[in-house]
C-alpha cells in the first residue's frame, strides 16, 4: 500500500508504508524502525512487527527459518507467531527483507538446544568402489542423519480434540492436539481412509495450515516440492540440489521393516525441510514404527554421502 507524502507523526506510525520523501521523523520511530523495500517505498517495521519487537533480521539468500532461529536463540513456533507471513515450510523467506527474530517477549532457548555452526568446508574429492566405473565422488562427510514419516493418528492420541483447518479456515477433522503437532512436524499424515494432509502455503497458526489430498493417489503426502513421498527413497536435504541421486553406504544391506527387500543405498534427494539447517538428511521412513525399528538396531546419527552414479532407485 502506497501512502500521500506527510509529516504527521501518528500517520507514519500507523502506515506499513513511508514515502521516500519528506520528513521521517515521528515520536518514537528511530531510523532502525524503517527499511527500503520494493520501488520508492519505505517500510515501518515497527507497525509491521509490532512495538516489543528488539531486533530486525536482514534475511540472506540461501537462509532458512532454522538458521534465523539459531542465531538468535529462540524457537521456531516463536518466529512463526512473530512472522506470520512466513509460510509453516519456510519456503518463501525474500532475501533481503526484514522480518523480527526477537521480541521482549522472547523465550530464549538452552544453549544445549541451539545448534553449533561450523564452517562449511569443500569436501576433497576421494573415490571409493570396486572397478573404476564403480567409483563414487564423496559430496559430503560426517551429514546429520535423521528420519521421519508420514504422521499417522494411531501414534498420537495425547492431548485435547483440535479442528486442522485448509489455509482458507475450512475444517478438514478433529483430531487429538499430538496428531495435530505431528501434522505440523512431519508435514503430512493420514486423517482418514480417504483423506491424507499435507501442510500448505501458508503460515501455520492455529493448525489452520493444511492441503488436503486423495488418499489414493497420494497416500503417503507431498514433497515441499509438490512431489509424491516414496518411502525409503526420497530424502530431505536443504543444501543438496533437488533431484540428485546420491549413494549412503552407511545404509547399503539394511533390511527394511515392511519390505521383502533390502535397501541398497541409493536416494533422491526429492524434499527439503524447515526444521533443520545444512550438511543434514532426513530420511523418509513412511511409519513411526520404522523409524523406531531402524533407529534401534543400527544407531546411525551420521552418514558419508556419495554421488549416485549409476545406483538404482528401487520399489521398496
Amino acid at each position: 500500500m502506497r501512502v500521500a507524502i506527510c509529516t504527521l507523526a501518528a500517520v507514519l506510525l500507523q502506515s506499513n508504508f513511508l514515502p521516500v520523501h519528506g520528513t521521517l521523523t515521528s515520536r518514537g520511530l528511530e531510523p532502525y524502525d524503517l527499511a527500503f523495500e520494493g520501488e520508492a517505498q519505505w517500510v515501518n517495521l515497527r507497525a509491521r512487527y509490532g512495538e516489543d519487537c528488539q531486533k530486525y533480521h536482514t534475511v540472506q539468500p540461501g537462509d532458512v527459518c532454522s538458521d534465523i532461529v539459531d542465531k538468535y536463540g529462540i524457537h521456531l513456533a516463536e518466529f512463526f507467531d512473530w512472522n506470520t507471513q512466513v509460510n509453516s515450510q519456510c519456503t518463501n523467506l525474500k532475501p533481503g527483507k526484514k522480518y523480527c527474530p526477537t521480541t521482549t517477549t522472547s523465550s530464549p532457548k538452552s544453549k544445549s538446544t541451539a545448534a553449533t555452526k561450523t564452517a562449511a568446508k569443500k569436501p576433497k574429492p576421494t573415490l571409493e568402489g570396486g572397478s573404476s566405473s564403480d567409483k563414487k565422488k564423496v559430496l559430503k562427510k560426517n551429514v546429520e542423519f535423521t528420519y521421519y514419516w508420514t504422521a499417522h493418528p494411531e501414534d498420537y492420541t495425547s492431548g485435547k480434540k483440535v479442528a486442522i483447518k485448509t489455509c482458507g479456515g475450512s475444517t478438514i477433522a478433529r483430531v487429538a492436539e499430538s496428531f495435530a503437532d505431528a501434522l505440523v512436524m512431519e508435514g503430512s499424515g493420514v486423517v482418514s481412509k480417504s483423506t491424507v494432509v499435507n501442510l500448505g502455503s501458508c503460515a501455520c497458526k492455529n493448525y489452520a495450515c493444511f492441503l488436503e489430498l486423495n488418499a489414493k493417489s497420494e497416500p503417503f503426502g507431498l514433497t515441499a516440492y509438490g512431489t509424491s513421498l516414496d518411502p525409503y527413497n526420497t530424502v530431505a536435504a536443504n543444501d543438496i540440489k533437488r533431484n540428485t541421486k546420491i549413494y549412503v553406504p552407511a545404509l547399503d544391506g539394511w533390511t527394511l521393516p515392511g519390505s521383502s527387500k533390502k535397501h541398497n543405498g541409493c536416494l533422491l534427494v526429492d524434499d527439503k525441510s524447515w526444521s533443520f539447517g545444512g550438511n543434514h538428511i532426513d530420511w523418509f521412513v513412511n511409519f513411526k514404527k520404522h523409524y523406531t525399528s531402524l533407529n534401534s538396531n543400527h544407531k546411525v546419527s551420521k552418514v558419508d554421502i556419495y554421488e549416485g552414479g549409476d545406483c538404482q532407485l528401487l520399489s521398496y
